[in-house]
């Protein structure tokens, strides 16, 4: 026993001695010297000693400057405790190794090399892969390391960058790759700005598995955004962000990983663009966003997340074309890999994962844009909530959706509802109210040359989906107080006060419209027709333009297909009332400008749709200019295919000096009084218009002639003497039909064209309409008298008889009488006359005369021998002819005869049947040949 005690003596002395001598020394020299063989660095070292008694090798205030001299790698102390349980316990057992005090000071140059580069040894490319080796059985009783900093910094960049992690503890109990139980550890960290990083848990190296939390507390954002700095174009300013969890991961035969009760907190983000980009009026700013409840389970290919939830986000920025800010902002440029690796064939990595959020919201949030597509250009939307959950991936299941807005403290808009997702199939209900539709100006096409000045849009109802696509959508709303204006008008084109739609049901599979009521209040609509005759809507589109376009959809449109989508739309709209509306007017084409306003409008008009059988009901009254009534009244089917109506327009009592302008341009004079009552009555049926125009015109009287080269060529003063009656009134019914389908019809033109004939018809023929008023059909402008004679005869009375009940009735009319001879019968009657006179005067008997008796004949045969001698065979007649045609007639005997008829005429007229003198006139006779065709008085009339 002794000399076993005193070997182990002598042994131990030994050993001792070694490290006194030999160990200790070798420490002090040999470190320095690989260090500047190897590395080519100086170490330095206030000492490095083994303690030969616990087995143990420590160093303190131990440097490895950098080739600069400045500090590259140092530490206050570092120490390896050598367990005896490594006799007896598998592997190596280390009852405790620690670092004190590290400091890491990691440099990139300007040319990208780093500042270790030259201590690693060079590659060797002939040497063979390393094969994976066993892990060595190591079990540390007490791992302790304490790092005072790990910096890194680079001058590679445009911008030097610099970041660094502080005060960085690791403390693991039981650390082993041979003992299965795992042990505990702990990692602490702090941040250059004071983020902090805490990693606990367990660790069992031969199981290949590992259980913890981890905790990364206000890591200050901008430390992340300074490494991101080179290749980003904003600016982090400020923001914090906290993580934090619960993992499990095991690696031994697979890799498998679990992660619960985790959270993801960013706060105060502030986001701007970097120094030297120019983007204004951009920036994101972020109060709070915050994942919690989640949930990462590679097993089950599941990702989970309780609540996403973002408060205080605050984005502001524009768009110019086709720019816009933010994508600028966030644009990323990565330099380019000089080395790229060969493209791997692609690996769904994620086929089989599922994710789930149970809720998302987001409140307290604002939206500042500038675009040029509203006016005004920023629009301010303030505040925006929304929300939304469940939420799956892959896409499946219902998810309620939300989401409110105000913009600009005016105008709201807000939806509510459920959608799958994954088929887009949903409910939603919508409601927008207060919107400015003058915000939109700017999206109007180019070619208009108009502007909504002022109108609110109001808003509210459902909508179905399939697909994502619409299917039914249901609506209450209104547009209030809209007004649009041409450029350069003073006035404004179109206003109402209200245009109100309730109910109204779009099924866009069945195409069908339905519309309870359509309420339409304190509607104005302008019609002015300019000087150059274009009408006012007209200069609302550039011709130009509006053609080219026409032709270019004409010639590019294909045709149409045939598909389920041609079947007609099915519209009903049981109701449109129409309260205190108005149309103003107003023609600036005439020498004289015209202007009237169709005002007090009000009415309804009942059962539009597209039904055969369900007419249209119209039932509208107003004014002109608010005192002569207006109705509308009748049915329509406008949207049957062909349309169809029966339709009447009744204009009560209109002022006709209000027509003047159009008077004055197209019959030369304006009108000095008058009132108007017009009924137009029309009906339209398989494309045939049938329409009468009822126009009765009260005590019109013509006012100054009006210089118009477009005035009709019409004695307009006779016609309106021929149509007025012994009441002042003319009556007037003109009818027109057409068909509509035939491009030259155009129902102006062919009312315009009735009423030039009426008054044609009437001024060339106006025996004719004097004859109407009696119901006679007889010729009362030619009075027919015997040959010679100036006697009425009875048929002759009878014509002068309906003629003056006819003048009655046309009190503005009177006649000029003017008598007409035929010249070869009434003087042959005049001569026999004379012949009679004188052979009366001879001796003759009245009665022998009148008989023609044997005295008569005796006086013929013995006055033939007295003048023109012997008869020969000349017959009794044939000497009386001759002794008439030998007898002397002076013309004036002539004229006398068609004087005497003329003043027999008139002297009836006016004895007999009242006539006003004056109203009669007998012209002057003449023996004209073309004037005097036959024998009695010719009439004309006159004013």
């Amino acid at each position: 026993m002794r000399k076993l005690l005193r070997i182990l003596a002598i042994a131990y002395l030994v050993y001792l001695g070694i490290v006194l001598l030999v160990i200790t020394p070798a420490l002090y020299f040999l470190p320095p010297h690989f260090a500047r063989d190897y590395l080519g660095r100086e170490l330095q070292a206030k000492y490095i000693l083994f303690n030969p008694f616990t087995l143990s090798l420590e160093a303190r205030e131990l440097a490895l400057p950098d080739r600069d001299g400045s500090p590259f790698v140092s530490l206050d102390s570092a120490s390896v405790n050598v367990s005896l349980a490594s006799i007896w316990r598998p592997g190596i057992v280390f009852d405790r190794i620690a670092v004190q005090g590290l400091l890491v000071a990691i440099k990139q140059a300007a040319d990208g090399s780093f500042n270790f580069a030259d201590m690693l040894p060079p590659e060797d490319p002939q040497a063979p892969p390393e094969e994976p080796a066993d892990i060595p059985g190591i079990t540390i009783e007490q791992l302790d390391f304490q790092a005072r900093q790990l910096s890194f910094s680079s001058a590679a960049r445009e911008k030097p960058y610099s970041n660094q992690l502080d005060n960085i503890a690791i403390n693991v109990q039981g650390l082993s790759t041979v003992l299965e139980e795992g042990k505990p550890y702990r990692l602490d960290a702090y941040g250059e700005d004071g983020g902090e990083l805490h990693w606990e848990g367990e660790v069992s190296i031969p199981r290949g598995r590992s259980e913890g939390t981890l905790r990364l507390v206000t890591l200050h954002v901008p430390q992340i955004w300074r490494a991101l700095e080179p290749w980003v174009a904003f600016e982090v300013r400020d923001g914090d962000l906290t993580v934090e969890g619960h993992y499990a991961i095991q690696w031994q035969d697979e890799l498998a990983y679990r992660v619960s009760q985790g959270s993801i907190d960013l706060e105060s983000i502030a986001i701007q663009p970097a120094e030297g980009v120019s983007l204004a009026d951009t920036r994101l700013s972020l109060g709070k966003l915050a994942l919690s409840g989640i949930t990462l389970d590679s097993g089950e290919q599941h990702a989970a997340i309780d609540t996403l939830s973002i408060a205080e986000l605050a984005v502001e920025g524009w768009s110019e074309g086709s720019e816009v800010s933010l994508a600028q902002l966030f644009a990323v440029q990565l330099p380019a890999d000089e080395n790229p690796a060969p493209a791997a064939a692609e690996e769904d990595d994620d086929a089989g994962w599922t994710a789930r959020l149970e809720h998302f919201q987001l409140a307290d949030s604002e939206l500042h844009w500038r675009s040029e597509f509203t006016d005004p250009p920023r629009l301010d939307v303030v505040p925006i909530t929304a929300s939304a959950g469940p939420l799956n991936w892959p896409l499946e299941g219902a998810s309620d959706l939300s989401l409110a807005l105000t913009v600009n403290g005016r105008s709201s808009a807000a939806v509510d509802g459920n959608m799958q997702l994954a088929s887009g199939d949903g409910q939603l209900a919508y409601k927008v109210e207060a919107l400015p539709l003058p915000w939109f100006g700017p999206n109007l096409p180019a070619a208009l040359k108009a502007r909504i000045t002022s109108g609110d849009f109001r808003i509210a109802g459902d909508i179905s989906l399939a697909g994502f696509t619409p299917t039914r959508i249901s609506a209450d709303g209104a547009v209030t107080g809209f007004s649009g204006q041409l450029e350069g008008a003073e006035e404004s084109l179109t206003s109402w006060e209200t245009v109100r739609w309730d109910k109204l049901g779009v099924n866009l599979q069945e195409r069908s419209v339905s519309l309870e009521k359509l309420s339409i209040d304190n509607y104005t609509g302008r019609i002015h027709i300019n000087k150059d005759g274009t009408v006012n809507a007209q200069k609302a589109w550039q011709a130009e333009l509006a053609l080219e376009d026409e032709a270019q959809v004409a010639e590019a449109a294909p045709p149409a297909p045939a598909s389920d989508q041609d079947k007609p739309w099915s519209v009903s709209v049981p109701l449109i009332h129409i309260t205190d509306s108005e149309i103003d007017f107003k023609d600036e084409s005439l020498p004289i400008q015209f202007r009237t306003v169709i005002g007090d409008i009000n009415g309804d008009i009942a059962g539009l749709s597209s039904q055969a059988d369900s007419p249209t009901r119209v039932d509208i009254k107003g004014s002109v200019d608010g005192y002569a009534p207006v109705t509308l009244a009748g049915t329509a089917a406008p949207l049957l295919d062909p349309p169809a109506l029966d339709l009447a327009l009744v204009f009560k009592g209109v002022d006709m000096t209000l027509l003047s302008p159009y008077s004055g341009t197209y019959a030369g004079y304006a009108i000095e009084q008058g009132v108007l009552d017009l009924n137009l009555d029309y009906g339209l049926k398989d494309n045939k218009l049938d329409g009468r125009n009822k126009i009765v015109i009260h005590q019109m009287e013509l006012g100054e002639k009006i210089d118009s080269d477009q005035a009709a060529d019409l004695p307009l003063e006779l016609a309106l003497a021929l149509l007025t009656d012994s009441e002042g009134v003319i009556d007037m019914d003109i009818k027109v039909s057409g068909d509509v389908n035939d491009p030259d019809f155009n129902i102006g033109s062919v009312v315009l064209g009735a009423f030039v004939n009426l008054i044609t018809k009437a001024v060339t023929a106006p025996f004719t309409l004097l004859a109407s008023l009696v119901d006679s059909e007889e010729d009362l402008q030619r009075l027919n008298f015997k040959s010679g004679s100036a006697e009425l005869s009875d048929a002759t009375r009878a014509k002068l008889d309906d003629l003056g009940s006819a003048l009655t009735q046309r009190p503005e009319l009177a006649l000029g009488i003017v008598g007409r001879l035929q010249l070869e019968a009434d003087s042959e009657r005049l001569q026999k006359d004379i012949l009679g006179d004188e052979l009366v005067a001879a001796g003759l008997s009245q009665q022998a005369l009148a008989d023609k008796a044997p005295d008569w004949e005796a006086a013929i045969s013995a006055r033939y021998r007295d003048t023109l001698g012997d008869p020969g065979e000349l017959s009794v007649r044939d000497q009386y002819l001759a002794l008439v045609q030998q007898i002397p007639l002076p013309e004036s005997a002539l004229l006398e005869l068609a004087q005497a008829r003329a003043v027999a005429v008139k002297t009836y007229l006016v004895n007999d049947k009242g006539l006003d003198p004056s109203r009669a006139a007998i012209g002057q006779a003449t023996l004209n040949k073309d004037k005097n065709l036959y024998s009695g008085v010719e009439l004309a009339v006159e004013t």
